[in-house]
């Protein structure tokens, strides 16, 4: 009787265990695959940064109307929105690849501090690949290819220049954006003096505005965004050479080794983004739609 009773208890014990086995295997099988799952839905998140204040790539707006008929998307912890080239392509992959969008607006000089630490699962803000972070990040195939151009003031002794070579002599203030692959290019004008950088594209051009500097040195896209709005610029088309080692492919970046770049890499085939009259399109809508304060 009593053997009887211990056999029925170990059983219970057994059964109890494997309840317990099953309930975690099916938690963990729950959190694989790639790409977190949002709190109020099934469907995986995508999670990008944007600086969400480079127009035309990424800008943030009041309201989700855009005026193309889509949606501008809610950025994450705020009550404005974001749009732009960036994250309408951000926008195809998700739904590519059957996800939701989260967008984070963050700033450019901690941009990419915040992928290392996993806040994010890439970063899409004009970024171009180099040899220097590939070493630190893996890169998606590019997404646009940009430009190089000066920008000065439509009433400086710089404003009919054609070429490098006439600045020589000139020692004219050289700035752009900081930590950025537009900074080699100041190196190439003749006896150009290294102004302040800045944080952003807006500031950049702001001080050209003001004098503070003669030249900025940034993309044509971003340029002619500019110029929409400030009517006592202009943009020089300059024989710029590509540094070794860099390029002017804008890619999507994500942590070394993580393997959300290959999953949205296959999005990004999927969608058959490697033609660049498929990207200048995309990129003339948004520069008709931008909002003005950006």
């Amino acid at each position: 009787m009593v053997k009887a009773e211990r056999r029925i208890d170990m059983k219970k014990k057994f059964l109890s265990m494997v309840m317990v086995m099953s309930l975690i295997m099916s938690l963990t099988l729950g959190l694989t695959g790639c790409g977190s799952k949002n709190d109020n839905s099934d469907k995986k998140v995508l999670k990008v940064a944007f600086e969400c204040a480079y127009a035309p790539y990424n800008w943030t707006q009041e309201t989700p109307d855009v005026g193309n008929g889509k949606q501008a998307v809610k950025i994450k912890n705020a009550d404005s929105y974001a749009y732009g080239y960036e994250v309408e392509l951000a926008q195809r992959i998700a739904d590519e690849l059957g996800y939701e969008l989260e967008v984070y607006k963050i700033e450019w000089s901690s941009i990419l501090m915040g992928l290392q630490d996993g806040s994010y699962d890439a970063v899409m803000t004009g970024v171009c690949y180099s040899a220097e972070r590939d070493e630190t990040y893996d890169f998606s195939s590019p997404y646009y290819k940009r430009q190089i151009v000066g920008v000065v003031r439509s009433d400086s002794q710089f404003a009919n220049f054609t070429k490098l070579s006439d600045f020589a002599g000139k020692s004219a203030k050289i700035t752009t954006q900081i930590a950025t692959n537009y900074v080699p290019y100041k190196d190439e004008v003749p006896d150009g003096v290294i102004a302040t950088d800045y944080e952003t594209s807006s500031e950049c051009f702001l001080a050209v505005q003001n004098k503070t500097a003669d030249m900025v040195i940034l993309d044509y896209t971003t340029s002619v965004s500019a110029l929409a709005t400030m009517n006592n610029l202009k943009m020089l088309n300059l024989d710029f050479t590509e540094p070794e080692g860099a390029s002017n492919d804008c890619c999507i970046v994500f942590r070394e080794g993580d393997p959300m770049r290959d999953t949205v890499q296959g999005a990004l085939d999927k969608l058959g983004w490697n033609d660049k009259a498929e990207f200048d399109k995309l990129m003339d809508e948004m520069v008709k739609l931008q909002p003005a304060s950006n």
